[in-house]
């Protein structure tokens, strides 16, 4: 009996620290994964400095978008609908924008027109298209409180669905610890 309690013990400790339903992110079409994030780091349009570390305890979405991609444009006002659900929640938005001759200035008025009141961000003032960027745009990923990356969404998503809103949810009731 103290043998199997011991087993027993030692395979709940190897579980993964996130429980998300595998249902729902496959009906989401998003990948799950359980890796942690590759930090790095964004600068945004003050010039401060965003990290990935830096953000622990809160769930982060990093989109990596293109102002020439039609399937980005068409999920922005869907990211705006989620991002006025979650904001201030625990939900950081990290929209980053991979195209090479935009400016900052260029891609907040971009963003504006298409209904977005979040901030968005270039990758080339930072350190991330490399680490996150390797199979084209659109791709989504969710990170979790621990800076594990939960899931990966290559492609378009319905961004507003309540399965969706669901895995969000999800990721904001786990702990941090």
């Amino acid at each position: 009996m103290r043998i199997l309690l011991s087993v027993l013990i030692i395979l709940l400790s190897f579980t993964p620290s996130w429980a998300l339903d595998k249902k729902a992110l496959e009906a989401a079409g998003i990948q799950e994964l359980d890796q942690d994030a590759p930090d790095f780091t964004l600068v945004d349009k003050e010039g401060r400095s965003i990290s990935l570390k830096g953000l622990k305890g809160n769930i982060v979405l990093l989109h990596v978008w293109a102002t020439w991609c039609k399937p980005c444009k068409e999920e922005f006002p869907l990211f705006e609908k989620l991002y006025q659900e979650f904001k201030g929640n625990g939900l950081v938005f990290l929209p980053i924008a991979i195209d090479a001759r935009s400016t900052q200035e260029e891609l907040d008025s971009f963003a504006r027109g298409l209904g977005a009141s979040f901030p968005v961000y270039l990758a080339n003032k930072g350190r991330i298209t490399g680490r996150y960027w390797t199979w084209g745009v659109p791709v989504t990923y969710l990170i979790n409180k621990k800076g594990a990356i939960a899931g990966r969404a290559i492609g378009p998503r319905d961004w507003g669905s309540e399965g969706m809103k669901g895995i969000i949810k999800e990721l904001l009731k786990e702990s941090s610890d």
